[in-house]
């Protein structure tokens, strides 16, 4: 008989990185690509019954729907999440929603298929990128209040911890100083922070800024799955 080879759907709203993960994950003779979708209500009922992992590309914007959908899809099959994970929580609330992996959308190719791969044998899978986000979040005592920074404003927070001064990231965002200006200090008031650092720890935990540091994911439950890789 021969070994069963994982079925593997790709779920993604944009046609074009549909297509492209799709390429991507039908390079691995480890996975079989059966089903597209641009939305889960679009995955074909014959293809539901036989998924073994679904890769999810979750909206760029914050999505309040995030832990729903992947609640839903995990009922059909493993989750790969693949996100831009901006905002508080987002890596916890995936994986506590029954995702077994989350992957950044800045992450590199080889990153993706490891991921689907190691996902696909049954492994927990989060990207090393994420890594120090989610420590922060599984940090973060329970019930705390979450800050609600406007699409703006993380924009501003993300320039100002990359190190643009106030009138850099106004031309770049063909705002005022003054604006930018007001912007950073609703950024201090609701992050309750008042310097530099702070505010880059900041940018990092709410996943604007993706750390350089590799970590080890913890996809490493899955066999063959090397840090060094």
């Amino acid at each position: 008989m021969s070994p069963h080879i994982p079925q593997i759907a790709v779920v993604e709203q944009h046609s074009l990185v549909r297509l492209g993960l799709e390429n991507l994950l039908s390079g691995s003779s480890l996975l079989r690509v059966v089903a597209l979708a641009a939305d889960p209500t679009d995955l074909p009922e014959p293809a539901v019954q036989r998924l073994d992992v679904i890769v999810y590309g979750a909206p760029a914007q914050p999505d309040p729907s995030l832990a729903t959908t992947v609640d839903a899809l995990a009922a059909i099959g493993r989750v790969l999440v693949v996100a831009d994970f901006a905002g508080w929580q987002p890596v916890t609330e995936a994986l506590r929603s029954g995702a077994f992996g989350c992957v950044s959308k800045q992450a590199g190719e080889q990153e993706l298929l490891r991921a689907a791969e190691t996902v696909a044998l049954g492994g927990l899978y989060v990207a090393s990128g994420l890594a120090t986000r989610l420590h922060h979040e599984l940090r973060r005592p329970a019930g705390a209040p979450v800050p609600a920074l406007a699409h703006r404003e993380q924009e501003a927070l993300r320039l100002l911890a990359t190190g643009l001064t106030h009138g850099q990231i106004a031309r770049r965002m063909g705002l005022t100083e003054a604006t930018v200006n007001t912007y950073v200090k609703r950024i201090r008031n609701k992050l309750n922070v008042r310097n530099k650092a702070d505010l880059t720890r900041k940018a990092i935990e709410l996943g604007l800024l993706h750390d350089n540091g590799r970590g080890v994911p913890a996809g490493a439950l899955a066999s063959g799955y090397s840090p060094a890789a």
